[in-house]
């Protein structure tokens, strides 16, 4: 998931002419999440980036490169747009029932994100059972 905000971010008026289709749009002093107390302190939006599993991480970087590569241009413009103080692309992780458990982010992915002033969040979610 593509992440970008800031307190001052106009998301209606970036989102006008972006190619990007938001899966969430949030607004400052709005609930970020229908249903949760509390109001987000900043404005923004997410995107998807990738439609691998949770289980596949490797897929989730090669789509995450894709991404970055075709929209290159736009993102530049993201970042310059006002209001804009944060980018990131979040990865979604199956914890899973180990003592230690590791990621790992090939070279590519950090210089292209890195390129672009992106940072890379890796998020933990409960394993759920799968039936067989």
């Amino acid at each position: 998931m593509l992440r970008a905000g800031g307190p001052d971010f106009d998301t209606d008026a970036y989102l006008a002419d972006s190619p990007f289709e938001h899966v969430t749009r949030y607004r400052r002093g709005e609930p970020r999440w229908p249903g949760l107390a509390g109001a987000s302190r900043t404005s923004g939006f997410d995107v998807t980036v990738s439609e691998a599993d949770m289980g596949d991480l490797a897929t989730q970087i090669d789509e995450a490169i894709e991404f970055l590569d075709k929209h290159e241009d736009e993102l530049r413009r993201l970042g310059r747009f006002e209001g804009v103080e944060e980018m990131e692309i979040d990865f979604a992780v199956e914890r899973r029932d180990v003592a230690v458990q590791a990621e790992w982010f090939p070279p590519e992915l950090l210089w292209r994100a890195g390129a672009l002033d992106i940072a890379l969040r890796i998020t933990h979610y409960l394993a759920l059972q799968r039936e067989s």
